[in-house]
């Protein structure tokens, strides 16, 4: 009788019954949310780990379900912290510019500026800042950065 039935019979069985098995549960014991969820009244969600910066600057993990709106409320602080050290670095290689800084003094000041700011070190955003650094440089002539020299700067800021 085993004999009779091929292996893909067996599996096209098993994972039917396995998708019946799977429906029952979902709908005997998550009823409610189903019906939400096509309803539109809830969004799907799936439980993440987000970085944050910490007390010092380092990434710290936390669950979102710990924090709801932690997520929002970390982007929202980082934008805030990014966009107040483009406005540092704009004036600071302005200022650098102006009073002729020479090359390692100049490194050194954009240096101690990223140094204020050790939780956008960690952030997703640091590229951009580095290009932004590098076209405030030619924009103003004051010292000519390439990119390996903008990355050195966050090294120095530790």
């Amino acid at each position: 009788m085993l004999q009779s039935i091929s292996w893909t019979e067996y599996l096209t069985a098993v994972a039917v019954i396995l998708i019946l098995y799977y429906l029952y549960v979902a709908v005997r014991y998550f009823q409610g949310d189903i019906k939400d969820l096509l309803g539109g009244k809830r969004k799907l969600s799936f439980r993440t780990a987000l970085a944050v910066p910490g007390e010092n600057g380092e990434p710290k993990i936390i669950e979102e379900q710990e924090t709801h709106g932690a997520f929002e409320q970390a982007k929202d602080n980082e934008f805030a912290e990014v966009e107040h050290l483009i406005g540092r670095l704009k004036t600071a290689i302005a200022d650098a510019s102006r009073r002729k800084l020479i090359a390692q003094e100049f490194k050194q000041y954009l240096s101690m500026v990223l140094k204020e700011y050790p939780s956008v070190k960690y952030s997703p955003l640091r590229s951009s800042i580095n290009e932004l650094i590098i076209s405030e440089c030619q924009k103003y002539g004051a010292v000519t950065l390439r990119e390996e020299e903008a990355e050195l700067l966050w090294k120095e800021a530790v």
